[in-house]
């Protein structure tokens, strides 16, 4: 029979976390890529879905990877990759935000006016603009989230969570 606090660390454990946040990410992406979410709302969940993200790396960057650098010498090269590439999917995120915000521009007003950011917009922007963005950032997150698991999953699940590791929330 397990003990509580064997129960309590497999529940804990920090490589089954980040599993669980990249699912949670991809399934994000997913519905605004595949028009789950309503044209009207694509703007506003692009914004919170590169907040998400942003906040995962964040996490990732001054908690997690530090940490593991300090344990696991042989993870710096790897690491620093991986901080490397959170710096270009933060510019994928940058062009997300962008067009997710200027989708708002294309709406008209109360008055059924389009400004004329909104005119100059709304020929070459729409909900198709934001989708491709979302392609190009789907494939590059998709390769880091699975080189990600593959590395450091194993690792992450032998650190006892009573050392409070919160650097993976999404």
């Amino acid at each position: 029979m397990e003990s509580t606090s064997s129960e309590y660390a497999r529940f804990l454990a920090y490589g089954n976390q980040l599993i669980e946040i990249h699912i949670g990410l991809r399934d994000m992406l997913a519905d605004l890529r595949e028009g789950v979410v309503p044209e009207a709302e694509l703007g506003t969940h692009c914004l919170a879905f590169c907040a998400a993200v942003t906040r995962h790396h964040t996490g990732e960057d001054t908690e997690v990877f530090p940490l593991l650098a300090a344990r696991h010498p042989e993870l710096r090269t790897f690491l620093a990759e991986l901080e490397r590439d959170h710096q270009v999917i933060a510019g994928l995120l940058t062009a997300v935000r962008d067009v997710a915000g200027r989708l708002g521009a294309t709406r008209p007003d109360a008055a059924g006016r389009l400004g004329a950011a909104g005119r100059e917009a709304a020929g070459r922007l729409g909900a198709e603009g934001v989708r491709e963005e979302l392609d190009g950032l789907a494939a590059v997150l998709e390769t880091h989230f699975i080189g990600e698991e593959k590395r450091l999953v194993g690792v992450l699940n032998a650190i006892d969570p009573s050392e409070g590791l919160t650097g993976l929330t999404a």
